[in-house]
């Protein structure tokens, strides 16, 4: 029996999540919010607003924080505090909202909370058509973990091998029997799989209450949720503090004002941004004028008007501004550079006006080029009224105030940096220090601290009254210990706010009534994030790992320190050796090698004070307090790289398990045995994209694809690198790293006929690792080696299987010379051919998405990152030279309502019929022309507001048509090809068997590959692996559930687990099968089906909501219970 694409893999969405008309009308609009003017749609703006749009989104790309480190090497990010991955700095540029200059994924909280309140009220009844026969199938990879920064032994298992795990971005997790490397983990169903889980704790007067708090506010990999609790050691969640509702302002800092001339309008309070260069900007003491800049450049500036002379790039006369404040216009050169101009010229203070009109002021990135003068920037519409105001304009700066910043504040306690519970006499003080953020705008800047609850979270006071920052600021908490004798411990970051108040070490004595400063860290930059562990034996013994900041970043030097005390820090600790690394990273930081910010933990044998063991890039163990250390294991030959999270077997100290960027992994001697992995069925991988091989190639049975993760590699399936037997349809299996690091995006040949043919491409980042790999994963050829900072981080790459040519964004990251490089002959002879196509005319954002052309293959399609899906014929052949001067380049989308990233381009059944993807806030996101771009028509409909990674259109039934975003793959079943206008489109979460997870890539795979007839799509997730499922033409039957519907009775629906099934007649031979919320089957049974009542024991299932399906000869249908 048959069922349609979405509704077969689906159906269960439809049980579990169907929203009615007026629920979508009412609740799914994107929300905004009127004081930040949010652009909701652009389906309906003019073309003038496009435009307009498109300048302030094309703005916020080129003028950026983030935008200004993509030409920093691997080092380079390291030394400068930040993330490995430039993946999220990549995905925060691609999907920001281009009437806000960030992404606003505060809109997610929203969107779930809508799906979680349908899905319950569809639990009330409604079921419509038949699909629990076809979920989405997890694929794996069942052997390769991701991201683990938190782990529990189950305090409730008496045999102390239950482990409770969390991914980053995948949920959390368990597994009945660490000890064995054979024992399958399996998911915690009922906590949602999209939180970022960050740390569990255990309620120490009931061990079946866990608290699970989530965000990662160090790193900005996912946003957080608030802290989420179980009564029943995991059967049920119920979030009870943070997460929910957000909401956006405008935060200011006034640090600079004018007090002449005696224009009312002129003499006030500035807004302004901050540089991360030069002097703190404070008072000058006198009042100093202020002049505007005049450098003697000759012409104006082509975007904004103005006079090139006001730019400062160049030289200043000498002495122009001894003694006052130089006011200079933005553009043409850096910031700094602009600074030290007027710093050279005897400036005392700098003011740089924007000239971006309504964009504000913007902090302002350093370019290493020794500025010491204090530098503000101040609005285009401030400093066109002060150059208006030259005559006698005297002003002065003045100190941030305490608490005081410029830019978006996003409300909401989303970041949970460590829970500690406290029994004191029989009642759990909980404690959380919730942390603030940086993803475009400063999340829960103006309620981070530390919080107490008394009442099992059901009521919270603070924040506490830490100390706050020698600046006035607030006091960010960081981690948290409960030491023995009751004495709590909180240790601090820097916030991401005002990036102040880290390396601090307080203590409470009563219970959290008051906070004492026990320590201070020291040595280099000074203490940063702080680690803390408390002894679980001897009061006031405390080791300490504390990331230290850079004193100076152009010779950067150790950057952790270790540290322990005995006497609570009554007198100074005693300070660590520091474990030996083998890597020159180490030699020069230190053993987290310049990720302290990222990976560091440190813990202590629960019975002995004299053991201990630290991570950073690996791990080390020291029996004597820290005086001399050894490796327990080397990323290169064990456990993998990373280190994040620790836990000791109960009863048995000397064995433990440790989470890290590859998964959890255990070992039943510390002392001894180096650990081994445990991730069998631990799919909390993070990938970014997936390709599939075509089935029905000669010589090859089931499955072959490959997927791109980051920092666990090209996952290439099967795991054996057979090259004739993959891995079979539907099934979970291992896979194989063929190459290592960040996995960027893989490609499959789709029209080979013969395993000897057949190849497909993997990539590490840039353009660094391109290689042509035969099914076996060994290298048949390198396109690429060795070629940094070309691209974006993970670049966009295609392949033109009809003619054997790789195409990649092969963008020069320093120069911003856009470039899509063309790799071909690689399928013989010594060297393949490489040639960059360009067109600056039309060509000028990086390309973010390209395609061969359906039918005529030689003609390649590029979106990118500003708004374009241009279009180049030939591109087969043309020469870099024709490229340049423009032959073959058209734009085919003058005249749309693109307003964004593109992020994929797909074809319907012919080159004429496209699809187009943004993946960015705030707009209008799926569209459509029938007539290769002429008209282009939203076909967005009542999406939520949230990017849209990748869409695919069925090709056995043009009226369906899915996408992947940032909460799973979503349908529409009604779409018409032939339709000249914009298409409302009712579109539904496939919820059945995946969920919520973020999804990066879709990719068919046909069952010939010269002549299909029916096909898969597999599914890329960021935390869940990959995921597929069939395509059909037929629509969905409810004949079938009607007769489910008139012939049976099952009863009671809410039960026990004890039901009766009831029919009116025999239908014999029948099977029954119980599926969970998340499609997971969890019973199955056969039976004889007759006229007599036949009652079922469902068996020890977990209190939640199931679907009941019943099959026999030529029926099928569904029931829906709930298990008490």
């Amino acid at each position: 029996m048959k069922r349609n694409l979405f509704s077969t893999i689906c159906a269960l969405l439809i049980f579990v999540t169907g929203f009615s008309q007026s629920k979508l009308e009412q609740n799914t609009k994107k929300p905004t919010n009127k004081k930040e003017n949010v652009v909701v749609s652009n389906g309906n703006l003019t073309k003038k607003q496009v435009k307009e749009l498109r300048k302030k989104h094309a703005y916020y790309l080129a003028n950026n924080k983030i935008n200004k480190t993509f030409a920093l090497s691997r080092s380079e990010r390291k030394a400068a505090g930040l993330p490995p991955n430039k993946y999220q700095e990549q995905e925060w540029l691609m999907t920001m909202n281009p009437a806000l200059g960030r992404p606003t994924p505060d809109n997610l909280g929203f969107i779930r909370a809508e799906l979680e309140k349908t899905r319950n009220e569809a639990l009330s009844g409604r079921i419509v058509g038949d699909g629990v026969d076809n979920l989405w199938q997890e694929r794996g990879p069942n052997n390769v973990g991701g991201r683990t920064k938190a782990m529990i032994f189950d305090p409730t298992d008496a045999t102390g091998n239950t482990v409770i795990a969390g991914g980053v971005s995948g949920g959390l997790w368990k597994n009945t029997n660490i000890t064995s490397a054979a024992t399958v983990w399996t998911r915690i169903a009922t906590l949602p799989e999209h939180l970022n889980v960050q740390n569990i704790t255990v309620d120490p007067n009931n061990s079946s209450t866990w608290y699970v708090g989530t965000g990662e506010s160090y790193t900005g990999d996912a946003n957080g949720n608030g802290i989420w609790k179980t009564t029943n050691a995991g059967t049920s969640w119920t979030r009870v503090f943070g997460g929910g509702t957000v909401s956006s302002t405008q935060s200011a800092s006034y640090n600079l004002n004018i007090f002449a001339p005696s224009n009312a309008g002129v003499i006030r309070g500035y807004i302004t941004a901050l540089a991360s260069f030069g002097a703190p900007v404070a008072s000058l003491g006198a009042n100093r004028q202020i002049v505007l800049v005049n450098d003697g450049t000759a012409g104006n500036n082509a975007t904004t008007g103005y006079p090139l002379s006001t730019e400062g790039c160049a030289a200043s006369a000498a002495g122009y501004f001894t003694g006052k404040i130089a006011l200079i216009r933005r553009g043409t050169c850096t910031f700094e550079a602009k600074a030290l101009e007027a710093e050279n010229a005897g400036a005392v203070g700098v003011i740089i006006m924007n000239n971006a009109p309504g964009a504000g002021a913007v902090g302002m990135a350093s370019s290493s080029l020794g500025a010491t003068v204090p530098t503000v920037m101040i609005s285009k519409e401030d400093g066109d009224l002060l150059v208006a105001n030259l005559t006698n304009l005297t002003g002065n700066f003045a100190a941030t105030a305490p608490g005081a910043f410029t830019g978006t504040a996003v409300s909401g306690i989303q970041y949970i940096n460590d829970i500690a519970i406290k029994n004191n006499g029989g009642v759990s003080e909980i404690y959380a220090a919730v942390g603030d953020s940086f993803n475009g705008g400063y999340i829960n800047s103006s309620n981070y601290g530390l919080f107490k609850s008394v009442d099992g979270g059901t009521n919270w006071t603070g924040p506490l009254s830490l100390p706050v920052t020698a600046s006035g600021n607030k006091t960010c908490p960081f981690d948290l210990e409960v030491a023995v004798g009751g004495t709590v411990w909180v240790s601090t970051t820097d916030s991401s706010t005002f990036g102040d108040g880290g390396g601090k070490i307080f203590s409470s004595t009563n219970n959290g009534a008051t906070w004492t400063l026990k320590h201070t860290i020291v040595g280099n930059g000074g203490g940063a994030r702080v680690e803390i562990e408390a002894s679980n034996t001897t009061a006031d013994v405390i080791y300490v790992c504390s990331q230290l900041n850079q004193a100076d970043t152009a010779a950067p030097t150790i950057e952790v320190q270790l540290l322990k005390t005995t006497n609570g820090f009554t007198t100074a600790p005693s300070v660590l050796s520091l474990p030996a690394g083998d890597e020159g990273r180490e030699t020069t930081y230190g053993f987290t090698g310049a990720q302290a910010f990222y990976d560091m933990m440190i813990e202590v044998d629960p019975t002995n004070d004299a053991i201990v063991y630290v991570g950073g890039i690996d791990l080390y163990r020291s029996a004597n307090s820290g005086a001399s250390w050894t490796g327990i294991s080397n990323w290169m030959a064990d456990v993998h790289s990373d280190q994040h999270a620790m836990a000791f077997k109960p009863g048995t100290p000397n064995a433990g398990i440790f989470g890290n960027d590859g998964g959890v992994y255990y070992t039943a001697s510390l002392s001894g045995t180096t650990a081994t992995s445990r991730n069998s069925g631990f799919n909390v991988t993070q990938f970014v994209g997936v390709a599939v091989s075509p089935t029905g190639v000669t010589g090859l049975t089931n499955d072959f694809f490959v997927a791109g993760a980051q920092d666990n590699g090209s996952n290439y399936f099967p795991s054996s690198l057979s090259t004739t037997t993959g891995v079979p349809t539907g099934t979970v299996s291992g896979s194989t790293e063929v190459q290592g690091g960040d996995g960027g995006i893989p490609l499959f040949k789709q029209n080979a006929t013969s395993s000897a043919t057949s190849y497909y491409v993997t990539n590490y980042v840039y353009n660094d690792q391109v290689i042509k790999r035969g099914l076996n994963g060994a290298t048949q050829k390198t396109l690429s080696s060795g070629v940094a900072n070309r691209g974006l981080f993970y670049p966009a790459m295609t392949l033109d299987s009809a003619n054997d040519i790789v195409y990649s964004d092969f963008t020069d990251g320093t120069n911003r010379v856009y470039t899509v490089r063309r790799y071909s002959a690689y399928t013989g002879g010594p060297a393949p051919l490489r040639v960059d196509l360009t067109y600056p005319t039309l060509f000028t954002a990086y390309p973010t998405a390209l395609r061969p052309g359906k039918a005529t293959a030689t003609t390649l399609y590029v979106g990118t990152s500003n708004s374009k899906l241009l279009k180049l014929t030939n591109a087969n052949t043309v020469t870099a030279a024709n490229s340049t001067a423009g032959t073959g380049w058209s734009d085919i989308s003058v005249g749309s309502g693109f307003v964004g990233t593109i992020s994929d381009i797909e074809f319907g059944a012919t080159d004429l019929q496209i699809f187009v993807t943004l993946k960015n806030y705030g707009t209008t996101n799926v569209w459509y022309t029938l007539n290769g771009g002429t008209n282009w028509y939203s076909i967005e409909g009542d999406l939520p507001d949230m990017p849209v990674h990748t869409i695919l259109q069925n090709p056995l039934n043009a009226n369906e048509v899915m996408i992947g975003t940032e909460l799973g793959v979503w349908y529409a079943n009604t779409f018409n090809p032939a339709t000249s206008a914009t298409q409302a489109l009712n579109w539904r979460q496939a919820y059945n068997g995946m969920s919520g997870v973020k999804v990066t890539d879709l990719d068919l795979q046909p069952n010939s590959p010269t002549a299909p007839t029916a096909y898969n799509v597999f599914a890329a997730t960021y935390g869940r692996g990959v995921f597929s499922g069939p395509l059909t033409a037929a629509p969905l039957s409810t004949k079938e559930n009607d007769i489910i519907s008139s012939t049976f009775n099952v009863y009671p629906t809410v039960s026990n687990g004890n039901i009766t099934i009831l029919s009116g007649k025999y239908f014999g031979q029948t099977k029954l099968n119980v599926f969970d919320i998340s499609g997971k089957n969890v019973f199955s049974n056969t039976i004889d089906l007759d006229s007599s009542e036949q009652k079922i024991n469902l068996g020890n299932l977990s209190s939640g909501n199931y679907i009941l399906k019943i099959s026999g000869e030529n029926f099928e249908g569904t029931k829906k219970l709930i298990i008490e």
